[in-house]
């Protein structure tokens, strides 16, 4: 028989109370925190594996705890899937377990755990690792909130989320490394490392997309114009197509015709809005599918198009592109902020360009065409 590690629960019960879901396929486990939770207060569901842990998520509970060895689901399934459910992710996430790797840590940080409680674990353990997991998530999104007063009705969109998840990543295994760092080999300490680093470089994309967002809101309210610039279509669009489709795995489904003219943009403009139609097209298309690339003068403008065999958009989709917006994120996930297409959209604009989205080849995937003014 299992000895029981929660012999003295808290009394008198804490002022805040939580509304708790369990999910552990261990009855003896599940009922020591349910019982022990619900005496301090506490509203606890519980289910014996994850399947019935992400129908009970829907309640919307204020923290999950959550085994990892589970049948039907495990706990990095529980957690992947949650984090595709924008009215679920962003439920503060923290597994249960009696056997934690390095591995399982690196992986749970990536996909936006919150934090782990070995097993076997006091009440008190338990309490004092929610209680950090909730404050640390309610300092997070107060920051977020203060640098973000002009934008707040979209505080509740999946963009906000997309800025924690890195956060998350960097912050656990810096975590680890302070707590056990007479402990960890070499080997070790480098995985943690690759972890931060994997997770700052999705920082710090996301964090450009967000300054490129909003200097172009700037200058379009200012009604900046830039008349001399000018750059070489042909120059380097090739390089920066490759590398984006090299990133994503698909180099090989990359087909580029890109022709030489002189363009009226900067290209720092240029290159990043060619980059996002190219990336969005990779992400919303099979793997060995093709992506082509073509430009060409036409009638005084440079037409840049970008055309895959993906899922496409529906007319209304196509004609409602808007920041921090995304499509189908109930069909499947999808990592960003939901600017690419508005980022586009807006650096045409600033040029006299436009943006214009329509089926592919057979009314099969997206056509993308960014035309843009030649140089005179």
């Amino acid at each position: 028989m299992t000895t029981s590690p929660f012999e003295t629960p808290p009394s008198p019960p804490r002022p805040k109370t939580w509304k708790v879901l369990v999910v552990e396929d261990d009855a003896h486990w599940r009922s020591l925190i349910e019982l022990h939770l619900e005496k301090d207060g506490h509203t606890v569901l519980a289910a014996a594996d994850g399947l019935a842990g992400l129908a009970l998520a829907t309640e919307k509970p204020d923290v999950i705890l959550c085994d990892i060895d589970m049948p039907r689901l495990n706990g990095f399934g529980v957690l992947e899937a949650l984090r595709q459910q924008p009215a679920l992710r962003d439920i503060p996430f923290i597994f249960l377990t009696g056997k934690i790797t390095r591995a399982d840590q690196r992986k749970g940080m990536v996909h936006g755990a919150d934090d782990y409680i070995t097993k076997p674990f006091s009440y008190e353990e338990l309490v004092e690792g929610i209680s950090a997991v909730l404050t640390k998530r309610a300092a997070l999104n107060a920051e977020l909130r203060h640098h973000s007063d002009e934008h707040r009705r979209e505080l509740t969109a999946p963009w906000a989320h997309e800025l924690l998840t890195p956060l998350n990543g960097i912050l656990g295994a810096a975590s680890v490394i302070e707590s056990e760092y007479g402990s960890i080999s070499r080997g070790e300490l480098r995985e943690l490392a690759a972890c931060i680093r994997i997770s700052a470089v999705r920082q710090l994309a996301l964090a450009r997309k967000l300054m490129q967002h909003f200097q172009l809101e700037q200058l379009l309210e200012s009604g900046w114009q830039d008349a001399a610039a000018t750059v070489d279509a042909g120059t380097g669009l090739d390089d920066d197509a490759l590398l984006t489709a090299t990133a994503g795995g698909r180099a090989a489904d990359l087909h580029l015709a890109i022709a030489p003219a002189a363009v009226r943009i900067s290209a720092a403009w240029l290159k990043p809005a060619v980059a996002e139609l190219v990336e969005n097209a990779f992400k919303f298309s099979p793997a060995g599918t093709p992506v082509s690339v073509t430009g060409r003068s036409e009638e005084g403008l440079y037409r840049l198009e970008v055309t895959d065999q993906g899922a496409g958009m529906t007319p209304g989709e196509r004609e409602s592109i808007a920041a921090f917006r995304q499509f189908g994120r109930e069909k499947h996930e999808q990592q960003g902020l939901g600017l690419g297409l508005a980022i586009v959209k807006n650096v045409a604009t600033l040029h006299h360009g436009s943006l214009t989205l329509e089926p592919g080849p057979g009314d099969k995937g997206l056509r993308a065409i960014l035309d843009l003014p030649l140089a005179v």
